[in-house]
C-alpha cells in the first residue's frame, strides 16, 4: 500500500488502526510450520512493525469491511467477471481450455464475441458448455445468489493492425476495447474523498509514529553504503524494505550520510523524467518524503562514501568481477574482472552456476587500462571477455545434475562448483556490529 499509493507509514498506521478497531479488516500470518493463523486484530505498534518489514502479516476484509467498501464504491456485480484463461495447448488439437463466470449471461456472450480483440482468442463455438451456478462465491467475502459459467476451447493468435486490415475489424476492435474499459474494468466507482490531512486524521499527531532516535545506527549507515557499491539507481526505500528497517532508522542514517557528504541524490520530477537532477543533498524532510514515495529519487556514493565503505568492508579488489547477461537473441554474456584467472574460473563453472554457458572458441578478450570498475572506483587494469552463449536447458528440471537419481559423481561436481563460486564471490567482508 505504501509503495503503490505513495502513502506515508504514519498515514497507513492511523488508517489501518481505525479499520482494525472498527472490525472492517483482520490480519493473519503463516507460522514456520506453514500453518495459517487468522482473525487477528493488530494494534498500531504491530502495524508499524509490519510496515517496517519486521512483522510478516497479511490482511483481509471482514463481511463488514466488504459492506463498507460497497457503500463507498457502489459496485455493479453484474459486470464483475472472472475470466480464467489456460496457457498450455492440447498436444493433439492445439486448443487451449478456458472459462468465464459472471452473473450476467449477456455479459459473457459479449465477452465471447469480443474475445479476439480483448485476448487474441479464436473461440471454437462448438466447444462451449454452459452451466448455472447457485450461491457463487465471487470473492472470499462476497457470495452472489446466481451466476453463469461457460467453459470453452480456443486457439491463440497474434495480430496487429496493418494497412490491409479491414475497416470493420478496426471498428469492432475499437468498440470492444471501449466497452471493456468503460463497462467491465470500471465495474465500481472510486469515491470522491476529502484528502485534506486534517479531515482524514483529525487531531492525531502523525509524526508520533515516526519518532527518530537521537543517534544514527552505524549498521544502518553501512547497509545504505553497501547497497550503492555497484549500482547508483536504487532508492533508500529499497534499502529499508530489503533490510527490514523502519523509516525512522533509514531516515536518520541517511541524513547523517548526506550531511557528511558520503552520499548524494538524483531527484526526478516525475516518472517520465529520465535525466533527473544530480548532486542533491536531501534534507531530513526530503528523505522522509522520498521514503513515503512522494519524492522520486535515487542515491549514490561520493568518493568519500566509497572510502568510508572500504574502511568498513576491507574489499580485495583483485577478486572483483561483474557479470552481464543479455536476454535478446543471439544470447551474449560479458564478464569483467581484475584477474583474468578468476574470469576463466567463472567460464569453467558456468554449466553449474548459471542458466547458460558460453560457446567455446568464440571468446573475445580485451585489456582495460585503466578500468572503471564502478561509477566511483577506478582500478589500474581490468580484463573483459565477451562471448556468445546458449541456455543450459529449456527448463531447470532438464539439467542432468538436478534430476532425481543423477549420478553421485555429477551431483558432487555440482556441489563443488557451487562451493567454489561462493568462495569467489566473497571479495569483501561485512563488518560486525554490536
Amino acid at each position: 500500500m505504501a509503495s503503490d499509493f505513495r502513502l506515508s507509514h504514519a498515514e497507513l498506521v492511523v488508517a489501518a488502526d481505525r479499520l482494525f478497531q472498527k472490525g472492517y479488516i483482520l490480519a493473519g500470518f503463516r507460522t514456520e510450520d506453514e500453518k495459517i493463523i487468522e482473525d487477528i486484530t493488530l494494534n498500531s505498534s504491530q502495524i508499524q512493525a509490519h510496515l517496517d518489514g519486521k512483522l510478516n502479516t497479511f490482511y483481509y476484509l471482514t463481511p463488514q469491511g466488504g459492506a463498507r467498501w460497497e457503500s463507498l464504491t457502489h459496485p455493479n456485480w453484474n459486470h464483475y467477471e472472472q475470466w480464467c484463461m489456460g496457457s498450455r495447448p492440447d498436444k493433439i488439437t492445439g486448443l487451449i481450455k478456458s472459462e468465464i463466470t459472471c452473473c450476467s449471461r449477456q455479459i459473457i456472450e459479449k465477452l465471447i464475441n469480443f474475445s479476439e480483440h480483448l485476448h487474441s482468442q479464436t473461440i471454437i463455438s462448438e466447444t462451449c458448455v454452459w452451466e448455472e451456478i447457485y450461491s457463487w462465491k465471487a470473492t472470499y467475502w462476497k457470495t452472489l445468489p446466481k451466476a453463469y459459467k461457460v467453459t470453452y476451447q480456443y486457439r491463440h493468435f497474434e495480430w496487429c493492425i496493418s494497412p490491409n486490415t479491414p475497416q470493420e475489424w478496426i471498428d469492432k476492435d475499437r468498440q470492444a476495447r471501449q466497452w471493456w474499459h468503460s463497462e467491465i474494468l470500471q465495474w465500481y466507482t472510486k469515491p470522491e474523498l476529502d484528502t485534506n490531512p486534517s479531515s482524514l486524521f483529525g487531531d492525531v499527531e502523525l509524526s508520533s509514529y515516526a519518532t527518530l532516535a537521537e543517534t544514527p545506527n552505524p549498521k544502518v549507515e553501512y547497509f545504505i553504503l553497501e547497497f550503492a557499491i555497484i549500482d547508483n539507481y536504487y532508492g533508500l526505500r529499497r534499502v529499508g524494505y530489503s533490510m527490514h528497517l523502519s523509516h525512522a532508522e533509514t531516515a536518520l542514517a541517511a541524513d547523517s550520510l548526506f550531511q557528511r557528504g558520503e552520499i548524494k541524490a538524483k531527484v526526478f520530477a516525475d516518472e517520465d523524467d529520465t535525466e533527473g537532477t544530480s548532486n542533491v543533498i536531501l534534507t531530513r524532510a526530503g528523505i522522509q518524503d522520498h521514503l513515503d514515495g512522494r519524492l522520486l529519487a535515487s542515491y549514490y556514493l561520493t568518493p568519500q562514501g566509497g572510502a568510508r565503505w572500504e574502511a568498513m568492508a576491507h574489499p580485495d579488489w583483485n577478486k572483483f568481477f561483474i557479470l552481464k547477461f543479455y536476454e535478446a537473441f543471439p544470447y551474449e554474456e560479458q564478464i569483467l574482472g581484475t584477474q583474468r584467472q578468476i574470469i576463466e574460473q567463472l567460464l569453467g563453472l558456468e554449466r553449474f552456476i548459471f542458466d547458460r554457458q558460453h560457446i567455446r572458441g568464440k571468446e573475445v578478450w580485451d585489456v582495460l587500462e585503466p578500468w572503471q570498475a564502478t561509477y566511483w572506483k577506478t582500478l589500474p587494469r581490468g580484463y573483459h571477455v565477451r562471448c556468445e552463449s546458449q541456455p543450459n536447458a529449456s527448463d531447470d528440471s532438464d539439467l542432468d545434475y538436478l534430476k532425481e537419481g543423477a549420478p553421485p559423481e555429477l551431483v558432487e561436481e555440482y556441489e563443488q562448483a557451487m562451493q567454489r563460486y561462493e568462495k569467489i564471490k566473497k571479495w569483501y567482508t561485512n563488518p560486525s556490529f554490536d
